[in-house]
């Protein structure tokens, strides 16, 4: 180490007038064999007494740093236990939601949950990054809903229909393995479901049209600008005619938040 290490070169000692610490500290050059260029590593001296006060104080204080780490662990752990899987939340108290770092837990007023669920509008929509900005309107505010749909798991419900209905149509015997009914009228029911199903698969395998009703389901993430924003794993329309799952989300969101804003109101 000492034929391949040049002699130590000390810096200069700034002028009186401007102290920089840095440059006080002796730094050594240390040249390795290994390398085909001449590369400097800078070897600080933790032992002066400049800084050698606040390196100690590092070090008492680990143990507790270490022990806030493991408390925060813990606390995590407990809420995820009683940590709902999906909260219905509306877009007026979407920014009160906190996200925990150190897991995938977030909280509104108390309520641990890990998804949220919103139900609205979708007023626009711009594609970036293969993902899908949609802006749904709820009523109480335009939310941002991040989407990237993943198709696998519907074109797999659309090919078991299939064989469903092929098999239906093929094998009408009775007593077989793929225990096809006997009565005629019963395939026929049998194959009206079918088709209504695969009609709901194309529906979601197909892109959301503005000016829809639609359930999002996600997780909320802070965007651009500090504005909570949901990342959606999942977005089903609303199939129902006329306003009666909307006239039920809102039953529900006033059932389950006004006990808590009138425990704020009197507390």
């Amino acid at each position: 180490m000492s034929d391949s290490t040049g002699s130590a070169d000390k810096i200069k000692q700034p002028s009186e007038d401007v102290v920089d610490f840095e440059e006080i500290l002796p730094v050594h050059r240390v040249f390795s064999e290994s390398k085909l260029l001449d590369a400097s590593v800078e070897v600080i001296d933790l032992t002066e007494d400049a800084f050698v006060h606040e390196f100690k104080c590092f070090l008492n204080t680990l143990d507790d740093r270490r022990q806030d780490v493991d408390a925060r662990k813990a606390g995590t752990k407990a809420k995820g236990k009683n940590a709902k899987r999906t909260l219905c939340v509306p877009g007026l108290f979407l920014p009160n939601v906190r996200i925990h770092q150190d897991s995938f837990i977030c909280e509104l007023f108390r309520m641990n949950f890990i998804n949220t669920m919103v139900y609205g509008t979708l007023t626009a929509e711009t594609i970036k990054d293969n993902v899908t900005i949609y802006q749904l309107d709820d009523g109480t505010a335009q939310i941002d809903v991040y989407y990237r749909p993943s198709n696998n798991k519907m074109l797999e419900y659309l090919n078991k229909l299939s064989y469903c209905e092929e098999t239906l149509r093929n094998k009408p015997s009775p007593l077989n393995e793929e225990s096809v009914p006997a009565c005629a009228e019963l395939r026929s029911h049998l194959m009206l479901l079918i088709s209504l199903a695969k009609a709901q698969c194309q529906k979601h395998l197909g892109p959301l049209k503005l000016r829809t009703k639609c359930f999002a389901v996600g997780r909320p993430f802070i965007g651009f600008g500090g504005k909570m924003c949901v990342s959606a794993r999942l977005m089903l329309p609303d199939t129902e005619i006329g306003s009666s799952c909307e006239l039920f989300w809102k039953s529900y969101l006033l059932s389950v938040y006004e006990p808590l804003l009138e425990k704020v109101n009197t507390g």
